[in-house]
């Protein structure tokens, strides 16, 4: 390993270590790492190996108290997680609130949240169920979350995190060039080879891990260290192992430190060194920090441990666990033995692929040989993997290797949920979620799916109920799906009077709530907490400009009922409509703002002041973005889809008080458009079918268009905006249907089949029983009875009889061909 590191990283950015990085070295470093009054053990967070190591030492050593990483303050939580009851996987989810000096109730607060998980195999879980059996005080030494945000510059409130964080393993240059020199895959592969394929003695164990982390720990700098708090934590949990040292009374057993692989290396040395590092001081004053037990899954396991927080596909490793535990004389091939059982059963009952038994049986034993051709002790997950892909999948790779590796996942990953002890209790927000669900009559304790049906019209309880299911949907928590219902606030099925949802409790839904806690402790303050950073991003300078958005906004304070926000979002629907110079987003901002005033009841927008000058506002932008047909920039087809929102508008209720001559003099100066003919059609259809254009300038318009020397795709283009904004003047004005039918008589064939393509797109929206309707008035125009059949009837060239025996002689041969390739189906 040291040549390997040598070969790859020079003299390293930490090069006190550089003299360690000998056999020699390591060997010293190990033995100083396990002594009379104090023992360390590196481990990795969720390794089998570490943990069956971490046990037998707890037990042979007998220590004086049990030193696990992680914050202080889940001492408090010790007794539930060694509890029998306690089924694993659990989290503890930690975070904290700290407000700004002088903060005022309301003011925004300074959130953060992080997960630290535990399965039956982890290391930490290992040392405090061992501990808790044989009477040992074990005690958590790290920072608390809260201070770690001080100390580090990474971020605490983004997204799902874990405490057990090992992204230096993977980023490290010298183990991805040993995993390249030993065929490895990836860092996993790496660590299975050499860690976790066979079980070792202690002491080769231990020597083993001391190399792999230290050649990590080479490739790191101390400013990145200390950047992310590293440095810090690692003073932090030396001060209390120097703390239980002196605390030790004669005969005592040693102390021993359950750490990541990383800290454990310099623990030695900062615990006796002469240059011991101090305690750091982290001033977390007005900060609030809690933390919970809540139930985990495997999935969820996964998830994090992708965040470069642990070791992946839990299933697997929880599998090759429970047969070491158990003594098999082969553990891994008895774990790998019941995966690949696990996966044909999976593929027969999920995706009724046949798999039959002697298939399994070849998987297995491919997967062993290919250990042994691999010079491994025994399988890895990887083999396991490769022997799926050459046994079991027999169809194409796309189709049919897709459904296996799902089932392989599936098994790896696991479908494992814990059970909390008695006692645990539940989050806060976890606890509110289900109270406010039971006033609401709902039944978050149904083992089935249940369906509510909500009256948002008639019904204000109801209406409490939608805004309590939407807010659990906004923060991502998966509790509920809409079936049905009005979307006010993308603007669509808004003629629904009703919403059905389906929903249920699951450990998914407390994994959101779980996440969801950095937000606030209760609903009401979470979905405040999101709407408000969502306000301030949707309103920050380097934020697009985009009014839909922003009246999207404002649609979803009344749907999650923030009223009492409206005033904030309304001040951002003002500045996107004055920013936003686009006429598709601020026409179609401004038909939302319609549909708020026109949804009254469901989203009691009358308790949104100023809506209607907002409206008049929007609709004042719109018509001036609008009313300059040479300087627009948008593309035409959104320019007519803003002018049909507008003339709808106008149409409507809410748009009774706004100056419909004004948008129809911005509808006119489009029909002289003169780049566009999709806009001149767009406008003379909106005129006709206002009464504004009758008939005759109707059929004019399009004859003059098709009839003139233009390039077709601009002829027709005056079709399909007047067919996009008056369809039925294709059956309700028989001029321009006549005019239609004259011009396109008198083309020749050639430019008859150049205009066709063009054609057909422009008739394309219409339905079959619109086009029924046109096709009858170009019948009665040739004489015909509108919906009697037409008889067409074609000469076509007679072809010779020995064209004909060739033509079959060679359909013949493709056919055999076909059959010869296993392609009879194509025939």
């Amino acid at each position: 390993m040291a040549q390997a590191a040598r070969g790859t990283s020079g003299a390293g950015p930490l090069s006190a270590l550089d003299d360690l990085l000998t056999a020699e070295g390591v060997r010293d470093l190990a033995a100083r790492m396990v002594t009379d009054d104090l023992v360390v053990l590196p481990v990795r967070h969720h390794s089998p190996a570490c943990a069956w190591h971490v046990g037998e030492q707890v037990r042979l050593r007998r220590p004086s108290v049990v030193l696990v990483e992680g914050p202080r303050s889940f001492d408090a939580l010790v007794p539930l997680l060694v509890h029998p009851e306690a089924g694993m996987p659990l989290a503890v989810y930690t975070w904290f609130v700290r407000k700004a000096p002088g903060a005022r109730p309301g003011d925004p607060v300074e959130r953060g949240g992080a997960f630290y998980p535990f399965c039956d195999y982890s290391p930490e879980l290992v040392a405090l169920r061992t501990a808790a059996e044989l009477g040992i005080e074990s005690r958590f030494v790290d920072l608390e979350l809260a201070e770690l945000a001080v100390v580090s510059t990474g971020s605490t409130t983004d997204g799902v995190q874990s405490l057990l964080d090992e992204h230096v393993f993977w980023r490290s240059r010298t183990l991805r060039a040993l995993a390249d020199r030993l065929g490895c895959r990836d860092d996993e592969d790496l660590w299975e080879l050499l860690f976790e394929a066979a079980p070792v003695a202690f002491e080769e164990h231990q020597a083993a891990m001391t190399a792999y982390c230290l050649l990590a720990r080479r490739d790191e700098s101390e400013a990145s260290l200390e950047a992310e708090g590293t440095l810090a934590r690692e003073a932090e949990m030396a001060w209390h192992v120097r703390r239980a040292l002196r605390a030790r009374q004669p005969g005592d057993g040693p102390v021993l430190v359950v750490l990541g692989g990383l800290h454990a290396v310099v623990m030695p040395d900062l615990v006796r060194g002469r240059k011991a590092p101090a305690r750091p001081r982290v001033r977390t004053a007005r900060t609030t920090t809690e933390s919970a037990l809540v139930r985990s899954t495997f999935d969820q396991l996964e998830r994090l441990n992708g965040y470069a927080a642990g070791m992946t596909s839990p299933g697997w490793h929880q599998r090759w666990w429970t047969h070491l535990r158990a003594g098999a004389e082969r553990p891994r091939v008895d774990a790998t033995r019941e995966a690949l059982q696990a996966v044909a059963h999976e593929l027969r009952r999920r995706h009724r692929v046949h798999v039959p038994t002697p298939d399994v049986v070849a998987s297995v034993g491919q997967a062993i040989r290919l250990a042994e051709l691999r010079r491994r002790p025994a399988p890895l997950r990887s083999d396991l993997l490769d022997a799926v892909t050459s046994t079991l999948v027999k169809g194409e790779g796309d189709a049919e290797g897709a459904r296996v590796q799902r089932a392989v996942r599936r098994v790896l990953t696991g479908d494992t949920v814990g059970v909390l002890p008695p006692g645990a209790g539940s989050p806060p927000l976890v606890a509110d979620a289900r109270a406010r669900l039971k006033r609401a009559r709902l039944k978050p304790d149904a083992t089935d799916p249940q369906v509510a049906r909500l009256d948002l019209y008639r019904r204000p309880a109801h209406r409490e109920t939608s805004r309590l299911l939407h807010g659990l949907r906004y923060l991502d928590v998966a509790f509920a799906r809409v079936d049905r219902g009005p979307d006010f606030v993308r603007g669509r099925r808004t003629e629904l009077m009703q919403e059905q949802w389906t929903y249920r409790w699951t450990p998914d839904t407390e994994a959101g709530l779980v996440e969801a806690s950095l937000l606030g402790g209760t609903l009401d303050e979470a979905v405040r907490e999101k709407f408000a950073r969502e306000v301030g991003r949707v309103a920050s300078p380097d934020a697009p400009h985009d009014a839909e958005g922003a009246v999207g906004l404002l649609a979803l304070a009344c749907v999650l009922g923030l009223h009492d926000r409206a005033e904030q979002a309304t001040a951002v629907v003002r500045a996107g409509l004055a920013a936003d110079e686009s006429f598709p987003r601020v026409a179609g901002a401004t038909a939302q703002l319609g549909l708020i005033w026109e949804a009254r009841e469901p989203l009691e927008a009358h308790r949104l002041g100023d809506l209607a000058s907002v409206l008049q506002d929007a609709f004042a932008r719109a018509l001036y973005l609008g009313r300059d047909p040479e300087g627009s920039a948008s593309d035409p087809q959104q320019t007519v889809q803003g002018l049909v929102a507008l003339r709808d508008l106008l149409a409507a209720e809410s748009g009774a008080a706004l100056d419909a001559d004004l948008f129809w003099s911005v509808v006119s100066a489009h029909l002289t458009h003169p780049t566009s003919a999709l806009l001149r059609g767009a406008a003379t259809g909106l005129l006709w079918s206002a009464g504004r254009a009758d008939d005759h300038a109707l059929a004019a318009a399009a004859g003059g268009h098709l009839g003139g020397a233009v390039p077709p795709p601009e002829a027709v283009g005056f079709v399909t905006g007047l067919v996009t904004t008056a369809r039925e003047a294709a059956w309700q004005s028989p001029a321009l249907v006549t005019a239609l039918d004259d011009t396109v008589r008198a083309w020749d064939d050639d430019t008859f089949v150049e205009h066709l393509p063009h054609l057909r797109l422009a008739f394309a929206s219409m339905t079959p029983r619109e086009t029924d309707r046109l096709a009858g008035q170009v019948a009665v125009l040739h004489g015909l009875t509108p919906g009697a059949g037409l008889e067409l009837t074609a000469e076509l060239p007679t072809a010779a009889d020995d064209d004909l025996r060739r033509f079959a002689d060679a359909s013949a041969l493709v056919a055999d061909l076909l059959r010869r390739d296993g392609l009879a189906r194509w025939v």
